[in-house]
């Protein structure tokens, strides 16, 4: 088996590529812009980029692993007309889908023209660089594709928008606009096996997209043992929510379920670590909810350390990062399973369904009135994350792979 990795950005600070490129199997690694690399490069080394300090930034966090470089390919010129193609776009959200589906064909097409080398194998995320996976499937090679998120969230989202008007702006129809500009989807016509951070997203994968389940995997992901280093000293009843107030993450069902915790006399805070839009913070279901804004990794830490509990009442992930992060810090969670979390009920924490704020609220009390639940919780959750280190996320990863290369080959889906 050889590999050919592709993605945008530094997913889980390429440990894809790296976990290939340590276990031989890596032909090459092809991306958009990294810090070490390329034109990223010398921007980097010039500390400029077009007066923008941030981007400058974010560019320097996509830092290749030594053992990478002298298998990275980027590709810097499409950037440039997307840059500008999204300058124009303003915020219309359609537009800007259009824009990124067209600038992810065009890197395709350059990564495809660099051609394959000994590569066997494709390994891609969802539909990212359409127009490589058809070039690959032309020859020859297997594919395998990571599904890092439900495949129905777009249609739990537009759901939920529908129900709750005003929190968020509605969706475009990104089915028609994919089939505009593409015909058809690489994941659903191309794709031979897929791998899957969670039993929430292999079932929604086989229950409603018709994927095969012998030509799936389930690969939970893993977590920087640095979250390990944290103390935690909890402060009764404080109650964590890290991550974006938006309604994907349920934020507007814990709004609900705070207030009936306060209805009953509840004396603690619930603090919501990350960013958040005004028409979240000003919906009177969040009147209870204290809203930090965005939080760096070192505050964040910092939360973990003062947290009872960390709450995550998703309606779509793939396997919330979070949700190892509060493990590893030795906190108890509360959360859904379409979080596709690593979570045991009534062991590290609760797990309890979507859209229930009754049930959300009932559980977050118990946690916090049974202190002696709450510390076997704590004591659970760190010894659960020892499970799921990156080095245990490579090995698992390795397996479902070479898992693969002994099926049938055929289709992933029906």
């Amino acid at each position: 088996m050889r590999f050919i990795v592709a993605h945008t950005g530094a997913r889980r600070g390429y440990a894809v590529p790296l976990i290939l490129q340590r276990a031989g199997l890596l032909e090459r690694f092809y991306t958009d812009v990294c810090a070490n690399v390329g034109l990223g490069k010398l921007v980097c080394a010039t500390d400029r980029l077009i007066g923008n300090p941030q981007a400058i930034q974010r560019l320097r966090s996509r830092r290749l692993p030594p053992e990478l470089v002298s298998k990275t390919r980027t590709f810097w010129r499409p950037n440039i007309s997307y840059f500008l193609r999204m300058l124009t776009a303003g915020g219309d959200a359609a537009e800007l889908y259009r824009a990124n589906l067209q600038w992810q064909c065009r890197l395709g097409e350059k990564m495809a023209a660099e051609g394959f080398g000994n590569a066997t194998w494709l390994h891609s995320f969802l539909d990212e660089f359409p127009t490589l996976i058809f070039a690959a499937k032309r020859a020859g090679l297997q594919i395998v594709s990571e599904l890092y998120i439900l495949l129905s969230t777009d249609r739990i989202l537009s759901d939920e928008r529908s129900q709750f008007p005003g929190w968020e702006p509605d969706l475009p129809d990104y089915d028609n606009i994919t089939q505009q500009v593409l015909g058809k989807r690489p994941l659903f016509d191309c794709t031979d096996y897929v791998l899957c951070p969670s039993e929430a997203v292999r079932e929604d994968a086989i229950t409603n997209f018709g994927f095969r389940r012998e030509q799936t995997a389930m690969v939970p992901y893993g977590v920087d043992e640095r979250w390990f280093t944290v103390c935690n000293r909890p402060v009764r009843a404080r109650i964590l929510f890290a991550g974006t107030a938006e309604l994907r993450k349920g934020i507007h069902y814990l709004g609900f379920a705070a207030n009936k915790l306060f209805a009953r006399n509840f004396l603690g805070e619930f603090r919501i670590a990350g960013n958040s839009p005004a028409s979240v913070r000003s919906q009177k279901a969040c009147r209870h909810l204290n809203f930090l804004g965005r939080t760096s990794r070192e505050k964040i830490a910092e939360e973990f350390a003062c947290a009872d509990i960390v709450v995550l009442p998703s309606l779509a992930e793939g396997s919330a990062g979070v949700i190892y992060e509060a493990l590893a810090a030795g906190v108890p969670i509360v959360t859904t399973p379409e979080a596709g979390s690593v979570v045991r009920d009534g062991i590290e924490g609760r797990i309890v369904p979507s859209r229930d704020p009754e049930t959300l609220a009932n559980a977050l009390a118990e946690i916090v009135e049974d202190r002696q639940k709450r510390e076997q919780m704590a004591h659970a959750a760190r010894e659960r994350a020892q499970e799921f280190t990156w080095e245990r996320y490579g090995e698992r990863l390795i397996a479902a792979l070479k898992s693969f290369a002994t099926k049938e080959h055929g289709p992933a889906r029906a």
